[in-house]
């Protein structure tokens, strides 16, 4: 299975050149979460995105026809901490939008079994749980494993021996 992953993922880079950077990190999401267990799911799979229509309306469309854990993919454009599907989320992503916003959304989602990506990689040492970033032209990722442990998620090893790991000192 780790071959499996390693080869999508290596074809999702060869093809970067075709695809949009955002096309990329969609499919890229698709994938990882297929690596985390949840505690507990509903009838879909909910994924918030933050502050952008646009990357919202191209998740529906990749995940028209895919599933995450066995799930239908339902998408949402979440827009502040008042929005009432935040407590239906399994993932949320928060692209590169600046805002106070988001340390209100992350208070409210606090302990709940949530899966936090972020573009920004330096914030998993802020409790996110996983990050997204470029290097050398590739797509990589970054894994707060203690971060994801303390709201009930684990991560594959398969996963966790492509990311790159971090610990947070409390």
């Amino acid at each position: 299975m780790i071959n499996i992953l390693k080869k999508i993922i290596l074809i999702l880079l060869l093809l970067s050149s075709s695809f949009s950077s955002d096309s990329i990190k969609i499919t890229l999401i698709e994938k990882i979460s297929q690596f985390i267990q949840w505690p507990k799911l509903n009838e879909e799979f909910i994924i918030g995105v933050y502050k952008n229509e646009q990357l919202k309306n191209e998740m529906i469309e990749i995940y028209k026809n895919k599933t995450i854990q066995k799930l239908p993919i339902k998408v949402y454009n979440i827009q502040s901490d008042k929005d009432n599907e935040l407590d239906k989320l399994n993932l949320i992503y928060f692209n590169k939008e600046l805002s106070t916003d988001i340390e209100k959304i992350l208070k409210k989602i606090n302990k709940s079994p949530v899966l936090i990506i972020t573009e920004y990689p330096n914030d998993v040492y802020q409790d996110m749980h996983l990050g997204l970033y470029y290097e050398n032209q590739k797509i990589k990722f970054i894994i707060n494993q203690q971060s994801l442990e303390n709201v009930n998620l684990k991560a594959s090893y398969k996963i966790l021996k492509l990311a790159k790991l971090v610990k947070v000192e409390k």
